[in-house]
């Protein structure tokens, strides 16, 4: 039952009587339900009508049957969700989870707090960071942004490799909008991008770019010996993302783009372990 079909229900408990105006237009079908059923009447009264009780014993045991019945104020999206919904994905979740490391001592500020994120990382391997409503978390040191966990969980053997010092933040594949929006917020802050060298993570990175104008992508010098190595032919296969990267006018993605075309193959980005230090092309 809709939240909004109980609160006219537990209206009609109280008053006896309930206007057909006043029934909003996602609890109409319900209550239409619930007035074939037997369980509310409706009368005509001037334009409209009036819906009033049938079987008051049948509502009551129908709302304690259906939904939640204590302090709604005191749920969480997600199980106020259930409560009304029975459906946990109805509920919006306005925090955001990140899994970060860190190469070297980077320091997060929140709020006039600060935090020692280096130092987490060597007393428990890895950090997280819960960014709730109101949080204002900010560093001013480098963010690597690394698509796959063995870069983060091993972040100190991968960026020793680059002499990148700062935050690595793993995005697991997809870079969620909320993640997006969340960066975006950050100031004076440097970002890199270090994504699979096929054509997901050069997509990636242009949609990335789109809010942060700033961003960097990371590629190797030797991502030429690279690619002739250990690339495989099956990473560019998606034909949408060859659109929107020929589509799009960013030097760096097209540059990358036309050496995965030249070999033929793209690269996992465990290959950076795999090459000599380098530097930033763009």
């Amino acid at each position: 039952m809709k939240n909004a079909t109980r609160n006219v229900l537990l209206t009609l408990l109280e008053t006896q009587r309930v206007t057909s105006s006043a029934v909003p237009n996602s609890a109409r079908s319900e209550i239409q339900k619930l007035k074939d059923q037997g369980f509310i009447d409706w009368e005509k009264a001037g334009r409209g009508g009036v819906y009033t009780i049938h079987d008051r014993e049948a509502i009551q045991t129908l709302l304690k049957n259906t939904g939640y019945h204590g302090q709604a104020e005191s749920l969480t999206p997600k199980a106020k969700a259930v409560a009304y919904h029975k459906d946990a994905h109805r509920g919006k979740d306005d925090t955001l989870l990140l899994m970060l490391s860190a190469t070297h001592e980077v320091f997060w500020y929140n709020k006039g707090k600060r935090v020692n994120l280096f130092r987490i990382v060597q007393d428990c391997g890895i950090a997280s960071l819960l960014i709730k409503q109101g949080d204002n978390w900010q560093t001013d040191m480098p963010i690597a942004l690394v698509e796959n966990k063995d870069l983060l969980v091993h972040a100190d053997q991968y960026f020793r490799q680059i002499e990148f010092a700062g935050s690595v933040l793993y995005y697991s594949g997809w870079i969620s909008k909320k993640t997006i929006a969340w960066l975006k917020t950050l100031k004076n802050t440097s970002i890199t991008i270090f994504p699979d060298y096929d054509l997901v993570g050069i997509k990636n990175y242009l949609i990335l770019k789109q809010g942060i104008p700033g961003l960097n992508l990371y590629i190797p010098q030797n991502l030429p010996d690279l690619l002739k190595r250990y690339g495989k032919s099956d990473k560019l296969d998606t034909i949408s993302n060859r659109k929107m990267i020929e589509q799009s006018q960013d030097n760096a993605a097209l540059s990358l783009y036309s050496l995965l075309l030249k070999y033929g193959v793209g690269l996992d980005q465990e290959s950076l372990l795999l090459s000599l230090p380098g530097e930033l092309i763009y």
